[in-house]
């Protein structure tokens, strides 16, 4: 073997490349399984909801391109920026987004991309499931004549809600909001200042910092004591807030206004939560959480290391093929006894009626209701696991429920997939974005799915 050191002092240039991508990679089959006028029918309604209602006014918006930017940034949970750096250096990419068949295709711009996937609903992104269930049970990949039903938790993009923590959070957006008012009206606040945030921040502190072994009484008249004191400071400025007319709200900025409507809006309940907590050292309920996330719960499910979770429940059920559908999400709990009704509803939606012929649940979903409703819809197999503490049971095949029991438990390490592609800990910062954000979990693993499928099935015909 000889040596050579060609290449090692010069410099690449910008060269173009011709680069070919067969049709057999599996974007490219992916691309042309899916049905790209169903997709373009369930978000056309979303895009023409503009502010002013010109919606086709000006440059066009080719949902092609879009689209199929949205689903490989849902595949392979890139953000904005990467997503558009990945579209312009790879080819099988920029195919998948059009670029053969549309005249004067572009690779859109991060602002533009994140502006499309904005105006799409959470509803909407949860319907374009549909358009890849379908065509993966006309390929004989997914088989909806079964299906295992199990919930998970999302957590959201928040801190653990410490009311200490909480409470001094409030009192620095009351500053935020007043020095800002203070410093741009006129005759609204007088010239002296009415926060004192350095005697919370040292109560605070006083309260964070105390030792484990402090009595339960000093913990309490403490707590009590920066209560007391956060209300001193955030009346006053509720109080401002309240004398303020419409056309001052209207000029603040954006950042100040989204403080502004959290503290007018949640500041006096939170604060009245927190005094019922110290009156009965009972959490109150539907307590506010957090100031930027409304539509979040404390849900607590018996996990080793995850004693409380904050977030909202997902129901997701799996049909044959490893491949996922979900209920709209119309409460934040999605309680497991009332939702099962509603996945058999979502399951006959979308593969039609008669069709589940089996169904499996672990013990949570049991209930007489649940059963006579899988009896009304004709499920000859149903695999609901019975808890025991039930003393009325009927005749029990063991083989058939242990089969029942093993193919319901393999949803759990498939869940953990999905968490992974983004259902596990939102980064969005609003209830829609965070409710959105599961769904297009969904949305991502189905795609894979069906792009795995489809590279073993060429595999196998080569």
């Amino acid at each position: 073997m000889s040596l050579s050191w060609a290449g090692l002092g010069s410099l690449i240039e910008s060269v173009v490349i011709d680069v070919q991508v067969d049709d057999t990679h599996p974007l490219i089959r992916l691309a042309n399984i899916l049905d790209w006028y169903l997709m373009s029918d369930i978000v056309t309604p979303d895009l023409k909801r503009t502010r002013r209602g010109f919606w086709w006014v000006g440059r066009k918006l080719v949902i092609r391109i879009h689209l199929g930017v949205f689903l490989l940034q849902s595949l392979y949970k890139e953000t904005d920026r990467g997503i558009e750096e990945r579209i312009k250096y790879n080819a099988a990419f920029r195919l998948f987004c059009g670029c053969a068949i549309i005249a004067g295709w572009h690779v859109p711009h991060h602002t533009k991309i994140s502006m499309f996937r904005n105006r799409l609903s959470a509803e909407t992104q949860r319907r374009l499931i549909d358009t890849i269930l379908l065509p993966a049970r006309n390929l004989g990949f997914a088989d909806p004549s079964w299906m295992d039903v199990d919930s998970t938790v999302q957590e959201a993009n928040m801190a653990y809600p410490s009311d200490a923590v909480l409470m001094v959070k409030l009192v620095e957006k009351c500053r935020k909001v007043f020095e800002y008012l203070r410093k741009s009206t006129r005759n609204l606040i007088g010239k002296h200042s009415l926060l004192d945030i350095s005697s919370v921040r040292k109560k605070a502190q006083e309260y964070f910092f105390m030792a484990k072994n402090t009595a339960i009484e000093k913990k309490r008249r403490i707590f009590k004591e920066l209560h007391s004191l956060v209300k001193k400071q955030v009346y006053p400025i509720l109080e401002i807030m309240d004398n303020m007319d419409s056309r001052r709200i209207k000029k603040l900025p954006w950042n100040i206004a989204r403080d502004f409507v959290q503290i007018k809006t949640m500041g006096k309940r939170y604060l009245l939560d927190v005094a019922h907590f110290i009156r009965t050292h009972s959490l109150k309920p539907g307590k506010i959480l957090s100031f930027h996330a409304q539509m979040v719960a404390c849900i607590k499910k018996g996990k080793l290391g995850k004693e409380f979770e904050f977030g909202r429940v997902f129901q997701l059920g799996r049909i044959g093929g490893n491949y996922f559908i979900v209920t709209p999400c119309d409460s934040i709990r999605m309680d497991d006894k009332k939702s099962l009704g509603k996945m058999m509803d979502e399951h006959a939606r979308i593969f039609g009626e008669g069709v589940l012929d089996s169904i499996c649940t672990d013990k949570g979903y049991y209930s007489r209701v649940n059963i006579q409703a899988a009896m009304k819809r004709q499920v000859s197999v149903i695999g609901i696991q019975c808890p025991g503490n039930v003393k009325r049971r009927g005749p029990v095949n063991e083989t058939l429920a242990k089969m029942l029991r093993d193919r319901r438990a393999g949803i759990e390490p498939l869940i953990g997939h999905i968490k992974s592609m983004g259902l596990r800990r939102s980064r969005m910062k609003t209830d829609e974005g965070m409710l959105a954000s599961g769904y297009r979990s969904v949305l991502g693993f189905n795609l894979h799915q069906l792009q795995k499928d489809i590279w073993q099935e060429s595999k196998r015909a080569a």
